[in-house]
């Protein structure tokens, strides 16, 4: 039975630290000053992450966060307490922020975070000043599309931490080359060639890690990186201790952005509607409204749930997870597969590193008539939730 009386909470979900990215910032007690780089701030896995690894840093003696866009003027962690500075004006920043939570006609499709992708050039240069400017000691790039893409400062150590390449030019491009139409179909096509021109610059580092096999793999055919080391995210050790609900509820899981791109939430949402089964979207995000008017009676919407007990609650009690999204890690999918949760996912990318056909289904594409012809032979079997948790732990192991 699904209740629709879950509560937001203030509490950030803690994440085990990266031990090796970490210690690497961490080896000089001369580092004091170090400029944090992501790509923007904003609810998710990534930010998360990301938190975690500010809050490594035991000897910082002054701290800015810089990114293109941001929800928050200051970032808090366990620990710290930062500024962010953005490439976009305050003002402007300001105004991306209301038209995104406040749907406002014409405005809102206009100042979309989305939209900054076209002038992705221009910014990335804007904010490179703003870095130097700062005058740090040492640089913390978290990029899982554009931050990777900042001026290097000579004689500055810089850190990479890749979540993945910039999806849209790349891996994901056939994707929104096919979604964007019209007056924004035509800027991409122009902006592709300038991005991926830029894109290929930014390759050195003097530390690179990756979040999987898949991103590895893709940064050094893209970018031919050498000496990566793979370093699965860590998931909170409270998701390694509860018992496994070997006698689930009844209703399907989603968590993540609340986006029609890459993530794939319209389509979840028309394949549940059309199965008639019930489905909890855990997550917010920009399509939000639109995908709530084409959400059918069976479908709740419960915003991110941040208590860490609260989500452990709600995911170990789903049927199954449904990802479809073309994954360079997913720590989402970890999390349900920890407890037991099987997995109907995509069949690419890093979403194969983790789910075999014991702890899930994997679908070859993703039009209509094969979710639903594969997601009904998926709610027709039964998996052994105790493996699931034993096989994903002891793949992480090897890790």
């Amino acid at each position: 039975m699904i209740h629709n009386n879950y509560q937001l909470h203030d509490r950030r979900e803690q994440i085990t630290p990266y031990v090796h990215y970490t210690k690497y910032l961490s080896r000089s007690i001369c580092v004091m000053k170090i400029a944090f780089v992501h790509c923007r701030i904003q609810p998710g896995w990534a930010l998360s992450v990301f938190q975690d690894l500010i809050d490594e840093q035991k000897w910082i003696e002054h701290a800015k966060v810089f990114t293109l866009f941001s929800d928050t003027e200051r970032l808090q962690t366990n620990n710290h307490n930062l500024q962010v500075v953005t490439a976009l004006p305050r003002r402007v920043n300001k105004l991306f922020l209301r038209c995104g939570k406040h749907k406002v006609p014409l405005l809102s499709r206009l100042f979309d975070y989305r939209n900054l992708m076209f002038f992705y050039p221009s910014l990335m240069v804007l904010l490179s000043h703003k870095i130097k400017k700062f005058k740090p000691d040492c640089i913390s790039i978290s990029s899982f599309a554009i931050a990777k893409n900042i001026t290097p400062i000579s004689g500055i150590k810089t850190t990479l931490y890749l979540h993945s390449p910039m999806q849209y030019i790349w891996t994901h491009y056939d994707e929104y080359k096919e979604k964007l139409t019209g007056i924004k179909g035509k800027l991409f096509n122009r902006i592709v060639p300038k991005l991926r021109r830029r894109d290929l610059k930014f390759t050195k580092f003097d530390k690179i890690f990756a979040n999987s096999k898949y991103t590895a793999q893709e940064a050094e055919k893209l970018y031919d990186m050498k000496n990566i080391q793979i370093k699965y995210p860590h998931i909170p050790n409270t998701f390694f201790v509860p018992a496994v609900q070997e006698i689930p509820q009844a209703y399907y899981l989603y968590i993540g952005r609340l986006v029609t791109f890459v993530r794939e939430a319209d389509k979840i949402i028309a394949l549940c509607n059309e199965l008639k089964v019930p489905l909890i979207v855990m997550g917010s995000g920009p399509d939000e409204v639109y995908l709530k008017s084409i959400a059918g009676p069976s479908i709740i919407f419960i915003g991110w749930i941040t208590d860490v007990d609260e989500k452990i609650k709600i995911i170990s009690q789903a049927k199954w997870l449904i990802n479809l999204t073309k994954e360079s890690y997913g720590i989402g999918t970890v999390e349900a597969m920890l407890m037991g949760v099987p997995v109907f996912g995509y069949g690419e990318w890093a979403t194969a590193e983790l789910v075999d056909e014991d702890c899930g289904v994997l679908v070859a594409n993703k039009k209509h008539h094969t979710l639903v012809e594969w997601f009904k032979k998926f709610m027709s079997t039964q998996r052994d939730r105790k493996m699931i948790s034993k096989r994903i732990r002891e793949k992480r192991k090897n890790k």
